[in-house]
């Protein structure tokens, strides 16, 4: 049975192709990340998921901009207050430099969504690739890794929290 839930595009994403990783330092991105997210910007989610190393590295890659852009308080407080109409460019832009860790947790929450629908995609195609759910995001005993945790971090804010990461994290975590 397909999953119906979709997510909506986040109010910043005219502002993802802006983003800079080399100077958002309290990431604490290696380079290696920093080259795998732009790959996985640059090329189609399906190029990326093609093979079973490079979706776990992009796939944690995401989880690790998560953990690090949401900390103990959850996502930034000037992202989160946007209603849920799409901004126009200008104005996206203008969020990624005013608060460059909330634009970089909708990108994080929107491109993790994207690879998951594209895993479930081929499972119900019945696709006989190597890269899976299990694949790329179980640990080699078969258990869930840790690095989810920051989806439930977002999910915990309740009503405080933003909108859009809240809806993201739920429909990743499902």
């Amino acid at each position: 049975m397909p999953f119906s839930a979709i997510l909506t595009p986040s109010p910043v994403s005219p502002a993802f192709p802006g983003i800079q990783w080399d100077p958002l330092d309290k990431l604490r991105l290696s380079n290696a990340e920093k080259s795998l997210l732009r790959s996985g910007e640059d090329n189609p989610v399906d190029y990326t998921l093609s093979n079973t190393d490079d979706a776990s590295m992009y796939s944690r890659a995401l989880l690790k901009v998560l953990a690090e852009s949401s900390g103990p308080s959850g996502p930034s407080a000037k992202v989160s207050k946007i209603k849920e109409r799409s901004l126009p460019m200008d104005e996206a832009l203008q969020f990624l430099y005013t608060d460059p860790t909330g634009v970089v947790t909708h990108y994080a929450i929107s491109k993790l969504y994207e690879v998951i629908s594209s895993l479930r995609e081929r499972k119900s195609n019945h696709s006989h690739n190597s890269v899976s759910m299990v694949s790329t995001f179980y640990t080699p005993d078969g258990k869930l890794s840790d690095d989810w945790r920051p989806l439930l971090r977002i999910l915990h804010l309740g009503g405080g929290g933003d909108p859009f990461s809240q809806r993201g994290a739920s429909l990743c975590l499902a």
